[in-house]
């Protein structure tokens, strides 16, 4: 501890610092105002530069004391900002990491600039960005001046000089509150002849500082307060003070907080807990309960406190508390006439003297309880449940060497290996304790296949006494080096009927180990010769199972306009097939034919991996694989979540890797894929071809994605993911929009998410269409539309060629990328962008009201070629890389 006290005091003595303090306004600049630590030459050689839609502008930067820096940004260049853009620092010719000094972040720094009939929004992230967030919005010059006549509890009211605005036209208005990140509605419509406002909900409004705007005739008006207002009123989550600032009318909300003296956490028994809490502030006369929230999933529960020798007490039941082992967080609810809930305020002594950490026994498992003081000073109680310790150690000769530890903490459980058939979930157990060893080959996978093709997958599972499964975890092996067309160890089986099984043990990118297998059925003739191909021989596909893609575009398009001998495979009881197979040389998966044409293909274009459309291992010595040239057809345009094509994956990587424009070259598939210059073309995707607007459309597609942290039933139910959109087709104000058009939203979820959608939600509005997976084609919906509801699906680049609007529902984003996210959001979520639900049904509204009108962006950085010539460009790629490969 000393030393890790000795060391940060170091670090902060040596390393070299430059905090922003604040910002400011002159009559032609804003200024930002830098603190510099630890630059310890006596001269500094500063550069700023301003980075605004792909232009670079230097600006002005002048010592104004030995270690403070200013930098003028004009404001003509801020006018200019129409999505994200940043200011970078340049000290002696190093680039710097800018950070917020504490006045900064104690100032009020925090609010949006309002410029150029823009609002943006400030933050610093290593360098000060400056953000259109709120692109979709007008906001005038003008202002309409404002009166607070009154306040109280859960009410302000207003009065509002309209005559700016008052036109015959207007029949109703608005008034919007905007922070730095988000906006909310503060009241229904009003009728303009009504005077005063009185707004009474505040429910969703968020501690913090808010700019209040009126909102009229699809424009947003500064509100002007014409004198100081010092009094404060409350809300059931917040107090509220109204703030005047350069005369514009702000609103500061505070979450309730209650001090406490001490806390008390007891074990009873062994099912419940006793909290005992001794309220500073508390009112003696009043009652109060214990309210638990649990974020992550929503729910609520709440307890009764007695009053017990002045200390208020209650007890939490275990199963409660256990249901779901998620943090909770704890508040306090006073039952008044003015009903309040408030926060725990907590002193860094306030727990000492009290237990705070528990082991408790939960579905036959140890659970350790912590009870802690949050950052936001209020109780919280995290959970963590036994740590499963397991791992593979040697893969050799087809056996397996792993060790499984901690079982102790699973009371009177025992442990099972199973290897479990992805497809059909039919699997064997294994039983394992310690270190185990387990040969493969003894085992009947065979048996347990579903398909010639498939993927077994590896499973630790803990199975108690009843013989519930309580936990079941796949396993890592220690010594992985993950390639996506390699293997560990790998066997040969001949079944009863002549038939050959391959299997090999492989892993996926975390390190989790699988067994793949195909089958090379007995009638299939393999060719003496595997590694002489025929140049005029492509085959090509998608996901094994649909043909919606730039894959069967481009094989269409080379059916009709060249004499390549190309070929599509598709699974034979996948819905995609029906529609494709009239069509010439198109291949049923794993078919002879199939491998026929596999085994003499020169060329294979996939929009996935090329397990997609071979019916063996595309890995070296499998029938001449390392012999044909490997084209990337891409599904989607790179640049948001991180994908696994990166070079690194492959010990045979793509020849030709299909992008839609230079910066997503560069940017994505060069320096952060690892690909060569000569080994990435910007042609365009080929399904753009068939994206031809010819009628209007009218109704409104909501199509989002998946969430890769959702894998079983129970999560899905319980998940924001699942509720956000319930909620969203639910609400009333976009029901009654959609009743008011004549609109329709059809809803088309993700594959993985359809059933739960069509199960789960009974009795939908007339107005939401649910489209079934297959019913039509995904292009085809894009065309037949007005405008696009996603969230980060890559189609929207799609909607966005044919220059119509696009819709983003971010309300889980920082989730979404937490593993990062490839460039800033806002150079590719081109549209408007919604983070919660009032937002997104906000900007529904206005483009609805502009009868689907597109957003103003400029996409050429996103999507180089907006013709119908891709599939052209990507053949004459191919056919120079066939020349290249065979002069070399």
């Amino acid at each position: 501890m000393i030393l890790k006290r000795f060391k940060n005091k170091v670090k902060r003595i040596l390393v070299k610092r430059v905090e922003v303090e604040k910002y400011y306004f002159d009559e032609q600049n804003l200024l930002f105002q830098f603190k510099l630590s630890n630059f310890f030459t006596p001269k500094k050689n500063a550069k700023a530069e301003f980075l605004v839609n792909e232009e670079v502008y230097p600006l002005t930067c002048e010592f104004v004391e030995k270690n403070h820096l200013v930098v003028s940004l004009p404001k003509n260049l801020l006018s200019a900002v129409t999505s994200s853009s940043s200011i970078q620092l340049t000290i002696n010719n190093k680039k710097i990491w800018i950070t917020q000094h504490e006045m900064y972040k104690a100032g009020d720094f925090q609010e949006s600039i309002l410029i150029a009939n823009k609002l943006l929004s400030t933050k610093v992230k290593k360098n000060i960005i400056i953000n259109n967030r709120f692109a979709d919005f007008y906001f005038k010059d003008s202002s309409i001046n404002a009166a607070v006549e009154s306040v109280q509890y859960e009410a302000l009211t207003m009065s509002l000089e309209l005559s700016n605005v008052m036109s015959k036209d207007i029949k109703s208005v608005e008034v919007y509150a905007f922070n730095n990140f988000q906006f909310r509605v503060l009241t229904g419509k009003r009728d303009v002849e009504s005077k005063p406002f009185v707004f009474d909900d505040f429910s969703e409004m968020a501690a913090g500082l808010w700019r209040l705007f009126l909102y009229a005739d699809n424009k947003l008006y500064s509100l002007k307060l014409d004198k100081e207002f010092n009094e404060f009123f409350n809300s059931y989550h917040h107090q509220y003070k109204i703030l005047r600032r350069d005369s514009f009318l702000y609103m500061e909300l505070q979450p309730h907080a209650m001090e406490t003296d001490s806390v008390s956490i007891e074990e009873k028994q062994v099912s419940e807990f006793l909290l005992s809490f001794d309220l500073k502030d508390k009112m003696t006369d009043v009652e109060y309960s214990l309210q638990v929230d649990e974020p992550k999933s929503g729910l609520l529960e709440t307890y009764p406190l007695k009053n017990k020798n002045g200390l208020f007490q209650t007890v939490l039941p275990m199963y409660n508390l256990m249901d779901n082992l998620f943090v909770k967080r704890f508040f306090l609810v006073e039952h008044s006439d003015e009903p309040k809930v408030y926060r725990f305020s907590l002193d860094k002594r306030t727990l000492q003297n009290t237990t705070t950490r528990f082991k408790v026994i939960s579905n036959s498992q140890l659970v350790k309880l912590k009870f802690y003081r949050r950052k936001d000073l209020s109780l919280g109680l995290a959970m963590t449940p036994a740590k499963l310790k397991k791992s593979i150690r040697e893969v050799t000769d087809f056996k397996i060497d792993g060790i499984i530890g901690s079982i102790e903490e699973f009371i009177g459980s025992k442990a099972y290996l199973m290897i479990e058939d992805r497809a059909s979930q039919e699997s064997l157990q294994v039983p394992i304790s310690g270190e185990f060893s387990i040969d493969f080959k003894s085992l009947d996978l065979i048996g347990i296949k579903s398909k010639d093709k498939t993927v077994l997958d590896l499973f630790v599972v803990i199975e108690n006494n009843s013989q519930d499964v309580i936990r079941k975890e796949k396993i890592r092996y220690t010594k992985a080096q993950y390639k996506k067309d390699n293997y560990y160890s790998y066997m040969k089986q001949l079944d009863d009927n002549g038939n050959e099984h391959h299997f090999m043990i492989t892993t996926t990118p975390f390190n989790n180990v699988k067994v793949e297998s195909f089958t090379v059925r007995k009638d299939v003739e393999i060719p003496q010769d595997t590694k002489t191909k025929d140049e005029n021989v492509w085959l090509m596909g998608e996901r094994t199972n649909t043909a919606q893609d730039n894959g069967i575009v481009f094989f269409k398009w080379l059916q009709e306009h060249t004499s390549i001998e190309a070929y599509y495979v598709i699974e034979e009881d996948s819905t995609d097939y029906e529609h494709i197979k009239h069509l010439p040389n198109v291949l049923i998966f794993g078919s002879d034919q199939h491998f026929e044409i596999a085994f003499k293909a020169k060329v294979l274009l996939g929009t996935h991996d090329l397990e997609n459309i071979l019916p063996y291992k595309p890995a070296k010595g499998f029938f001449g694989y390392e012999e044909t040239i490997k084209i990337f057809l891409q599904h989607g345009v790179l640049g948001r979540k991180n994908v696994e094509y990166h070079k690194k994956n492959y010990d045979m990587p793509f020849d030709l890797f299909i992008v839609s424009s230079e910066p997503e070259k560069k940017v994505i598939v060069m320096d952060e894929m690892g690909y060569d210059d000569h080994e990435v073309v910007a042609t365009g995707l080929a399904r753009f071809d068939n994206l031809i607007q010819v009628d209007p459309p009218k109704d409104i597609l909501l199509m989002p994605t998946w969430r890769d942290w959702i894998n079983t039933d129970e999560q899905f139910l319980k998940s924001e993911y699942f509720m956000a959109y319930s909620n969203l087709i639910q609400n009333e104000k976009l029901l009654g929009l959609l009743e008011e058009y004549n609109v329709n939203i059809n809803f088309y979820p993700h594959y993985r998410a359809q059933d739960y959608f069509q199960s789960e939600i009974e009795d939908m509005h007339e107005r939401i269409k649910f489209i079934p997976l297959g019913s039509q084609t995904v292009q085809q919906l894009l065309i037949d539309h007005a405008l696009l509801i996603t969230d980060y699906s890559s189609v929207s680049f799609d909607f966005t060629l044919l220059n119509k609007p696009v819709v983003y529902y971010h309300f889980d984003v920082e989730r979404f990328f937490r593993k990062g996210i490839l460039r800033p959001i806002e150079e590719t979520f081109i549209g408007g962008i919604g983070s919660f639900e009032e937002e997104l049904v906000t900007i529904i509204e206005d483009r609805i009201k502009s009868n689907f009108a597109n957003f103003e962006y400029e996409i050429t950085g996103i999507i180089k070629y907006q013709d119908q010539n891709n599939s052209r460009r990507i053949y004459d790629e191919v056919q120079k890389l066939l020349e290249a490969k065979r002069n070399s």
